[in-house]
């Protein structure tokens, strides 16, 4: 009965030693997969900011907000 129990531990040992690292799935290495070429836009990608700077330098000119005005007094006076 001896034997039996010297036996069992070290089966017991040597199983939880080729476990102790887990039962983690194996590494594959998987081949490399190219990715599709991306297909060319019809428009630039230049043309969209352009188009953008341009309302915007529009929307500054246009929006005639000047403090100058042609009467003569100094806007900055108090009104009498």
């Amino acid at each position: 009965m001896n034997k039996f129990w010297i036996i069992l531990g070290a089966l017991l040992v040597a199983g939880v030693s080729a476990y102790a690292g887990g039962l983690a799935d194996a590494i594959t290495e998987t081949a490399p997969m190219a990715e599709p070429a991306a297909a060319g836009s019809s428009v630039p990608s230049w043309v969209i900011p352009a188009a953008i700077i341009a309302v915007l330098i529009g929307v500054a000119v246009a929006s005639n907000d000047d403090d100058d005005d042609d009467d003569g007094r100094d806007p900055y006076q108090q009104p009498l």
